[in-house]
């Protein structure tokens, strides 16, 4: 009987051993295998830019940026990111003057939206264009980043820009796979 015990128990314990082995070459294992956690800037960079065209009677109607809007109309613009952002309104004048100063700026949470205060369509006759400016995350100055963008699509030189954009009747959708900012123009006629 005690022979057979320390049989149980020999076996009991080789058993114990073995799978304590095993246990520890599975997490082992599952270590080496498992991908290791990276924090980086996301590759790309996505906007979705629709503006709320208010009617009258105080409901709001979604149109994208590539719509005509004109004189004395009242509007907001929805901003959805896909990464945290400082999104920034800068507006050019018929004059081609940009604003030094942004008309609105905010912060985005990713994939939140975020609605701008009500606006309304003022000036002289000509068209203005509203830039909606999603710049990098490192640039310090949105203005100067959009500057530059605009002058390297004003001089053809924007091949380097590779930009994304459907249009669709209630929304605006852009992608720049490089993650180096978004710029989405409205134009507004002006009556």
């Amino acid at each position: 009987m005690k022979s057979l015990l320390n049989v149980l128990g020999l076996i009991c314990a080789l058993t114990l051993a073995t799978a304590s082995a095993y246990a520890d070459g599975k997490h082992v294992l599952i270590d080496r295998t498992l991908p290791q956690a990276v924090a980086a800037v996301p590759h790309c960079d996505a906007m979705t830019v629709s503006v709320l065209l208010e009617s009258p009677d105080g409901t709001l109607e979604p149109h994208g940026a590539g719509y005509e809007f004109h004189t004395g109309e009242r509007f907001r613009v929805r901003i959805v990111s896909a990464r945290d952002a400082t999104v920034s309104l800068y507006n050019t004048n018929p004059s081609g003057e940009l604003s030094p100063q942004p008309i609105w700026s905010g912060r985005l949470k990713a994939g939140l939206g975020r609605i701008t205060p009500r606006l309304r369509l003022e000036g002289a006759a000509g068209v203005d264009l509203l830039h909606v400016v999603l710049a990098p995350p490192e640039v310090s100055s949105a203005l100067a980043w959009l500057q530059h963008w605009l002058l390297s699509m004003a001089d053809g030189n924007d091949k380097d820009i590779v930009l994304d954009r459907e249009d669709t009747a209630a929304a605006t959708y852009l992608e720049r796979r490089d993650g180096l900012g978004i710029v989405a123009t409205i134009r507004i006629t002006h009556q």
